[in-house]
C-alpha cells in the first residue's frame, strides 16, 4: 500500500513546482562487468538491497565499483515515510538464514566496507535488534576484513534494542534525520526527531563513530539546515547518557488522519506500530544497559573489530556519570553528515520542491564541516552509503 502524501503534506507554505531535472543530476546507466557480478552476487544470495528498493540513482556506479548496500529484515517496511519507495504492508516472516548469507556474499566479495541497512520492523518486540545483531556477527565470522556500517531504524525508542546493536560495535553507527523538525509529519510521520537526535547522542556516549543524513529540496528552509546542522552537534556535544527521555517531550503533536496502516488503522506521528499489528509495543522510555568500556575500545580507530571487554570499574564509573549527566573525556560531535537532492520516487509521493545547486551543496558542506562535523558529504546525488569508504577515509583524515 503506497500513500498519496503530497495532497496532505504541511511544507509551511513552500510552492511545489514540477520542473525538468538539470544536467547536474544526470547518473550513470547500470552496465559494465562490475555492475553484472554484482547483479549475479544478490541474486545468488537472494538478498535485498537498498539500492534496487529505495530507487538509488547512483545504483549503476556503485554496483559497476562492486559495492551494494545490503537491506535485511526483508522489503516490506511497517511505516509510510513520504519519501520511500520501499514497500508499506505487513511484512512476512523475516528469513532466519539471512544473517549468514549476508556473511558469505560479504566474504565472497571481498569487501572492505559493507553497508547494511533495513526496513523497518515495528511489528516485532525488539525491532528486528537481535537479527542485526546476528548479520553483524556473520560478517565478522565470515569476513573479518570487512568494515561494517549500520544504518539502523529508530527501534520505536527502545533503548534496550538500540543496546543490542551498539554491544557489536560497528564501524559505522548510522542513523538518518532525512529532513528539518518542522517537515517531519510529511516526511518521517511515524518518526519523531528528538527521538532521533537522541539515538545519535546515545551511540556517540559509548564511542562509536556516528553519522546521519538528510535530503534537501523537500521543502525544508536553508536556515533550517543551518539549525538542524548545529542541533545535532550542539545534542552531541554532552556524551553523557542522562536520565531516559520522557515519553511527554517527544510528543510529535496530533494525529495525521492520513497515515493508515494496511487494514485501514491509524497510525499517529511517532506511534509504532505494535498495537496497530498485534504486538506488544516496547517501553520508549525503557533503560539503556549503561556498558562500561575500556579506554582503548571507545572508538580507537575506523577498523577495529576486537569484541568489546566490560571493565567494572569503567562501568561503575559510566554509571556514575550517567547520573551527573557528563561523560567526561568522549567526543562531542555527530563523525560524518551527508546531504543529497530529495528525488520524487512516484507520483505518490511527496513532490520536489526546488533543485538545490552544487554551490549551494558546497555551502552546506563548509557549513557543516566548520559546526563540527568531521566530514560532510554534500551533492546533488549523494545517499548516505554513496562513497561510504571514501566518507570514511575523509573523516579519518580530519580526525589525524
Amino acid at each position: 500500500m503506497v500513500l498519496d502524501n503530497a495532497a496532505t503534506a504541511d511544507t509551511g507554505g513552500v510552492a511545489f513546482i514540477k520542473r525538468k531535472k538539470p544536467d547536474w543530476l544526470r547518473a550513470r546507466l547500470p552496465g559494465g562487468p562490475g555492475f553484472r557480478d554484482t547483479r549475479e552476487m544478490v541474486d545468488r544470495f537472494k538478498l535485498h538491497t537498498v539500492c534496487e528498493s529505495a530507487k538509488c540513482p547512483n545504483l549503476g556506479e556503485c554496483w559497476e565499483r562492486g559495492t551494494a548496500t545490503m537491506m535485511i529484515l526483508g522489503d516490506v517496511c511497517t511505516r509510510s515515510c513520504g519519501f520511500c519507495h520501499i514497500k508499506t504492508g505487513r511484512p512476512p516472516e523475516y528469513d532466519l538464514d539471512e544473517p549468514r548469507r549476508v556473511g558469505e556474499a560479504a566474504a565472497i566479495m571481498g569487501l572492505k566496507h559493507l553497508v547494511i541497512t533495513s526496513v523497518n520492523r515495528d511489528e516485532l518486540p525488539d525491532g528486528g535488534a537481535e537479527v542485526w545483531a546476528e548479520t553483524i556477527r556473520e560478517i565478522r565470522r565470515q569476513s573479518p576484513g570487512t568494515a561494517v556500517e549500520v544504518l539502523i531504524p529508530d527501534f520505536c525508542g527502545d533503548w534496550d534494542a538500540l543496546q543490542i546493536v551498539l554491544d557489536e560495535r560497528p564501524e559505522i553507527l548510522n542513523h538518518n534525520l532525512e529532513s528539518v523538525p518542522r517537515l517531519y509529519r510529511a516526511v518521517r510521520p511515524q518518526a519523531i526527531y528528538d527521538r532521533s537526535v537522541e539515538l545519535l547522542r546515545r551511540a556517540k556516549a559509548q564511542g562509536l563513530n556516528v553519522k546521519t543524513g538528510i535530503m534537501v529540496g523537500i521543502g525544508e528552509r536553508e536556515e533550517e539546515v543551518h539549525a538542524l546542522i548545529e542541533d545535532v552537534c550542539e545534542r552531541t556535544e554532552v556524551p553523557g547518557i542522562d536520565a531516559d527521555v520522557p515519553a511527554t517531550n517527544l510528543d510529535p503533536g496530533p494525529p495525521d488522519p492520513n497515515r493508515m496502516l494496511p487494514g485501514g488503522h491509524l497510525m499517529e506521528p511517532g506511534e509504532s506500530a505494535h498495537e496497530n499489528l498485534g504486538t506488544e509495543k516496547p517501553d520508549a522510555a525503557s533503560k539503556l544497559r549503561r556498558g562500561g568500556y575500556l579506554v582503548d575500545h571507545l572508538s580507537p580507530g575506523w577498523g577495529h573489530h576486537a569484541p568489546v571487554k566490560a571493565d567494572p570499574v569503567a562501568m561503575a564509573a559510566h554509571r556514575d556519570a550517567a547520573e551527573a549527566g557528563t561523560y567526561p573525556g568522549m567526543h562531542p560531535r555527530c563523525d560524518i553528515l551527508t546531504i543529497g537532492q530529495y528525488l520524487q520516487p512516484t507520483r505518490n509521493h511527496l513532490p520536489i520542491s526546488h533543485w538545490v545547486t552544487p554551490d549551494q551543496f558546497r555551502a552546506y558542506k563548509e557549513f557543516a564541516e566548520a559546526a563540527g562535523f568531521r566530514h560532510c558529504e554534500s551533492g546533488p546525488l549523494v545517499r548516505s552509503s554513496y562513497h561510504a569508504d571514501e566518507q570514511v577515509m575523509a573523516a579519518q583524515t580530519a580526525r589525524a
